[in-house]
């Protein structure tokens, strides 16, 4: 199990509810949570053979940037 963690630009509901339509389509993906809250509205994913890049492209396909904090 790996954990990435991205700097995000979610900021919406419609921002979540794509990530979270996203994100099911991926059975790689554990869990995940997005800390709003946080100016740099942090995303962390918990998952097994994916990698950030891989991610990130995805991401952007339903309009969410992301970029990985190492």
């Amino acid at each position: 199990m790996q954990i990435l963690i991205f700097r995000t630009s979610i900021s919406t509901r419609s921002d979540l509810k794509r990530l979270r339509e996203l994100l099911s389509r991926y059975p790689q993906v554990e869990k995940w949570n997005v800390d709003l809250e946080d100016w740099e509205k942090i995303l962390r994913i918990e998952c097994n053979g994916l990698t950030a890049g891989e991610l990130i492209v995805a991401l952007r396909t339903v309009d969410i940037y992301a970029a990985e904090l190492v």
